[in-house]
C-alpha cells in the first residue's frame, strides 16, 4: 500500500471517528437520484410562487382597505365641515364651568312663580335630546313651561374635560337652569339612564323638586349592576363615514333608530337635526365616560338613599305585549322604596324611548305632578 493510499484512509477513518463523536450516522445516506431530486426542486418552487401568489393578493387587499378607510375619514370630515354651518343651537348657550350648555326651553303665557316647569332629562347615548323629545312640545306647549338641558356631549352643547360623576352632572343641570332663567320647582321627567341624575338632583335639591316622571327607567339598584359598553366600534363606524353614506340608503334611518319608533313622530327638521347630532357628537368622549362611570354614579346616589318627600311615577313600556310581570314588580318596588308617594303606570305599544311612541302619555304625567299649583 503506497503512502497515498495510506494517507487517505486515515482521512477517511478520522471522518467516521468525528462523525460518530457529533452523534451523526456513520454511513453516509444513500445518493439522490437525479428524478427525486428534480421533483422535490419542482415542488419547492411551486409551494413558493403559491405563497408569493397569495401574499400579494393580501397585500392588496390590505392596500385597498387601506385607501377605502383613509378615503372614509376625509368624506367623513369634509361631511362634518359642511354639517357645522347649519347645525345651529335653536335655543340658549348658556356658560358653565367655562363651556357652553345648550338649554331649549318655552314660557307658559301668565305662568305663576309656584307653578312647576317640566325638565326634560335624556337618556344615555341620545345624540339631540331636542330632537328627541320634540314631539312632546306641542302637548306641553300653553299647559306648562318646559325646558330641555343637554348634558356637554349631547346635541349643541360643548364637549368637556370635566369626568362624567353624578354630582359634576346635577351641578351642571342646575347651574345651566339657573343660567338660563329656568325658575324652580321642577318636574324632572327623565329617560332612561337619567333617572340617576334626576334622583341626584331631588336628593341634593329637595326644595327645588315638585316631582319625578321616570321614562321605562332602572332604579339605581338596577345600574349598580348594568353591563358596561364598548362603543368604539360604533365610533369608528361614525368617523370612518360608514354611518354618514348608509344615511343615504333608504330605511336605515329607521332601523338605525328602532327602539324610538324609527322616528316616525319627528318632523322632517326634528329628523335632520337629529341626522346631524349622530354624525357630529354620538359616540363623543363625555358619552362614553358616562358609561363608564355607571356603577360610581349609581352607588352614590344609593349610599344616599332616603324615600323623597315629592311624588314619583314610573312609566313603563309594554314593549308591545313582551314586559314581564317580574319587570312591573322591580318597577314598583323602585318607586315605593325611593318615593313616599309613587305609582307605576304601562304605557301599552310603545317600546323603551316612550315619548317617541306615546308623548300624550309622558306630558300627562308630567302634567299630573304639577299639582294644585297648575
Amino acid at each position: 500500500m503506497d503512502q497515498d493510499e495510506r494517507a487517505k484512509r486515515k482521512a477517511a477513518m478520522e471522518q467516521l471517528v468525528a462523525q460518530a463523536d457529533a452523534g451523526l450516522p456513520a454511513q453516509p445516506s444513500a445518493p439522490e437520484e437525479p428524478e427525486d431530486k428534480a421533483e422535490r426542486q419542482k415542488s419547492g418552487k411551486k409551494k413558493k410562487s403559491v405563497l408569493r401568489r397569495l401574499f400579494s393578493i393580501l397585500g392588496w387587499v390590505l392596500i385597498v382597505l387601506l385607501v377605502v378607510l383613509l378615503a372614509g375619514f376625509v368624506y367623513q370630515a369634509v361631511g362634518e365641515q359642511n354639517d357645522r354651518a347649519t347645525y345651529t343651537a335653536p335655543g340658549t348657550l348658556v356658560n358653565v364651568e367655562g363651556h357652553r350648555m345648550h338649554v331649549y326651553k318655552e314660557d307658559k303665557p301668565g305662568k305663576s312663580i309656584s307653578e312647576p316647569t317640566v325638565v326634560l332629562i335624556s337618556g344615555w347615548g341620545t345624540a339631540s335630546p331636542y330632537a328627541d323629545f320634540s314631539p312632546m312640545y306641542a302637548l306641553l306647549r300653553e299647559q306648562a313651561s318646559f325646558a330641555v338641558v343637554e348634558r356637554f356631549g349631547y346635541g349643541y352643547s360643548d364637549v368637556t374635560d370635566e369626568k362624567r360623576n353624578i354630582d359634576r352632572i346635577t351641578e351642571e343641570l342646575r347651574e345651566a337652569l339657573i343660567q338660563a332663567e329656568v325658575k324652580p320647582p321642577y318636574v324632572l321627567t327623565a329617560h332612561s339612564l337619567g333617572s340617576l341624575e334626576a334622583i341626584r338632583f331631588a336628593q341634593r335639591y329637595p326644595d327645588e323638586v315638585a316631582g319625578i316622571v321616570t321614562i321605562d327607567s332602572g332604579s339605581p339598584e338596577f345600574y349598580l349592576t348594568f353591563p358596561e359598553r364598548n362603543m368604539q366600534l360604533q365610533r369608528i363606524a361614525i368617523k370612518s363615514g360608514i354611518v354618514r353614506a348608509l344615511y343615504h340608503v333608504n330605511g336605515f334611518a329607521e332601523y338605525l333608530n328602532g327602539q324610538r319608533n324609527g322616528l316616525r313622530l319627528l318632523s322632517p327638521e326634528m329628523k335632520e337635526q337629529d341626522r346631524l347630532a349622530t354624525l357630529l357628537v354620538a359616540i363623543n368622549d363625555n358619552v362614553t365616560d358616562e358609561i363608564r362611570n355607571v356603577h360610581v354614579n349609581a352607588q352614590k346616589v344609593i349610599d344616599d338613599k332616603t324615600q323623597l318627600d315629592i311624588p314619583m311615577t314610573q312609566l313603563v313600556a309594554d314593549r308591545f305585549g313582551e314586559v314581564t310581570e317580574d319587570w312591573l314588580d322591580t318597577q314598583r318596588k323602585f318607586g315605593e322604596s325611593w318615593s313616599k308617594q309613587s305609582q307605576t303606570t304601562v304605557v301599552q305599544n310603545s317600546a323603551h324611548s316612550i315619548h317617541a311612541y306615546d308623548p300624550q302619555a309622558v306630558a300627562d304625567a308630567a302634567l299630573e305632578l304639577m299639582g294644585p299649583a297648575r
